[in-house]
């Protein structure tokens, strides 16, 4: 339950291309979630994720792994946290936007402020399918 395996990454290029191009965007300041919601496959997690720390923010690697390590703990730590209608899938990608560290709580109260309002507008979302559907 609290890990974070391989199928819970985002790896394929097209899957990249996908969420960048038809994905929304909500920013709780210092992270922006860009995020797609799809049908699930089978065997599939319900959330999988991408994180990017530009080059421009943090000038060394090893500032940009802990920003990285601290995005994927916090949300390895609260992806239960979406629900997610059923046999439904979303793709997130975390991509930071300051360029200075934040404690590690500050980050995880971050994202979990983000995957709340995943979840807001996952509903919204279905709501506005079934409408279309009884109409």
């Amino acid at each position: 339950m609290f890990t974070l395996g391989k199928k819970e990454r985002i790896k394929h290029l097209s899957a990249i291309r996908s969420l960048f191009d038809g994905g929304k965007s909500i920013v709780a300041f210092p992270v922006r979630a860009i995020y797609h919601i799809r049908k699930q496959e089978e065997k599939q997690p319900v959330a999988s994720i991408l994180v990017s720390v530009p080059k421009r923010h943090f000038k060394h690697a090893v500032d940009r792994n802990r920003v990285k390590r601290q995005l994927r703990e916090a949300f390895r730590l609260n992806k239960q946290m979406l629900s997610l209608p059923e046999k439904t899938h979303a793709d997130i990608a975390f991509v930071w936007l300051d360029d200075k560290h934040y404690d590690t709580r500050q980050v995880e109260k971050r994202v979990r402020k983000l995957l709340v309002r995943i979840n807001e507008s996952s509903v919204q979302e279905e709501a506005r399918a079934m409408l279309s559907e009884e109409t």
